[in-house]
C-alpha cells in the first residue's frame, strides 16, 4: 500500500478529533483521551474539574479522588458509552470504564479504562482499488492516588498508558512507520472545598507525556497536554432539592513552534474553551441538567443538557443512570452519551 492509504488514516482521525469538545487544538494525538468522561458532566457544559469526587475524577481532577472516603458509599464502579459520528458511521464509538475505592482514612485509589473503537476501514492501494479492510482503535490504562492533606483539600497524582493502532503494519510497511504508537501521561490535580463559601475550587494538568510517534520524531504527534480550572458552588441545599451552579475553562498545553517545525509546551489561548452548567434535584435522586459550551477548536457555542436517576432511595442500593446530549464540531451531529454507575 502507498503513502496515500496512511494519509487516508490520518485524514480520519482529524475528522474525527474535529468531533471532541475537548480537543483544544488540532495537532495532538490521543484524542481519545479528550472526550469528557461521564454524562453527569457531560449535561453541564462539559465542566467537572471542581466537582467530580468519584471514579470520574481520575479524567477531570485527580485531586477529587482523594474525597472518596467522605462519600456514603466509598467503592465507585462506573461505565460510559458514546458514539462519536453517529451520522457518518455507526462503529465509532468511546467507551470508558473506572472504579475507585478507599485507601485508608484520607485516601483513595482508582483504576480506569479508555478506549476508542474507530470501526473499520477499507485499505486501497495506488490504483484506487480495494485490498481488504482492517479495524483502528486507540486505549489506555491507567491507576489514580488521591490524598486529603487537610480535612478540605485533595491531592492527586495519576499515571497512563496509551496505544494506538491505526493500520496494520503490512498496509503503510513502505511508509517507514509500524502504523501503530504509543505513549504514557501523567496527571496531576488540586480540590479545595470551601465550606464556608458553598464552593469548590479545583485545578488540573493533564496528560504530560512525550510525543505519540508514527512514521517518525519530525511527524509525532504531541499527547493533549491540557491545563484546567474550574469552581462549583452549591446555590441552594435543603432535604427537597438542591441546585448546583458549575464552570470550567480549559487551554491546551502545547503550541506549534514554526521555528522548531513542531509542537513545544506553551499555553495556546487561541485553542482554550469553556463550560458552564445548572443541576437542579429532587431528593438528591432526580437530577435535571443544563450547560452552554464554547470551544474555539470545531467552532462550538451550543447548549448541552440531561437528566440523572439514583435509585437509592426505592432499592436501597446506589445505582445511578445518567445521560447527557451534546454538541460537536459545526459539521457533526449532536451525540447521546450514558453512564452507570454502581457505588457500595
Amino acid at each position: 500500500m502507498k503513502r496515500n492509504l496512511l494519509a487516508a488514516v490520518l485524514v480520519f482521525i482529524g475528522i474525527l478529533g474535529a468531533g471532541s469538545v475537548a480537543l483544544a487544538g488540532s495537532g495532538a494525538g490521543a484524542i481519545n483521551l479528550t472526550f469528557p468522561i461521564g454524562a453527569r458532566y457531560n449535561a453541564l457544559g462539559e465542566a467537572g474539574v471542581a466537582l467530580a469526587q468519584d471514579a470520574t475524577a481520575s479524567w477531570w481532577n485527580p485531586g477529587g479522588l482523594a474525597f472518596v472516603p467522605t462519600r456514603p458509599e466509598q467503592h465507585d464502579i462506573q461505565i460510559m458509552q458514546s458514539s462519536l459520528v453517529p451520522d457518518l458511521a455507526s462503529d465509532i464509538a468511546i467507551y470508558w470504564g473506572g472504579y475507585a475505592a478507599p485507601l485508608g482514612s484520607s485516601g483513595a485509589i482508582g483504576f480506569y479504562i479508555n478506549y476508542l473503537d474507530m470501526g473499520e476501514q477499507i485499505a486501497i492501494d495506488e490504483d484506487q482499488n480495494p485490498r481488504g479492510t482492517f479495524s483502528s482503535y486507540m486505549f489506555a490504562v491507567g491507576a489514580v492516588y488521591g490524598v486529603r492533606i487537610t480535612p478540605n483539600v485533595g491531592l492527586g497524582l495519576g499515571v497512563k498508558y496509551f496505544r494506538d493502532k491505526l493500520a496494520p503494519a503490512d498496509v503503510i510497511q513502505d511508509v517507514g512507520g509500524s502504523g501503530s504508537g504509543d505513549s504514557f501521561g501523567v496527571d496531576l490535580g488540586l480540590l479545595w472545598k470551601i465550606p464556608s463559601l458553598r464552593m469548590n475550587f479545583g485545578t488540573a494538568i493533564t496528560n504530560l507525556g512525550p510525543d505519540i510517534k508514527h512514521v517518525d520524531a519530525d511527524q509525532s504527534d504531541p499527547m493533549p497536554r491540557a491545563f484546567k480550572v474550574g469552581l462549583a458552588y452549591s446555590l441552594y441545599s435543603s432535604e427537597a432539592m438542591g441546585l448546583l451552579l458549575v464552570g470550567d475553562y480549559q487551554v491546551p498545553l502545547y503550541e506549534y513552534d514554526s521555528d522548531k517545525n513542531d509542537y513545544g509546551y506553551g499555553f495556546d489561548t487561541s485553542q482554550n474553551e469553556w463550560g458552564a452548567g445548572v443541576e437542579w434535584n429532587y431528593v438528591s435522586s432526580l437530577f435535571v441538567r443544563v450547560g452552554y459550551k464554547s470551544a474555539n477548536y470545531g467552532d462550538i457555542n451550543d447548549a448541552t443538557y440531561g437528566f440523572g436517576v439514583d435509585l437509592k432511595r426505592w432499592t436501597g442500593q446506589a445505582i445511578v443512570f445518567d445521560w447527557a446530549s451534546v454538541p460537536q464540531a459545526q459539521s457533526l451531529s449532536r451525540v447521546n452519551r450514558f453512564s452507570l454507575a454502581f457505588r457500595f
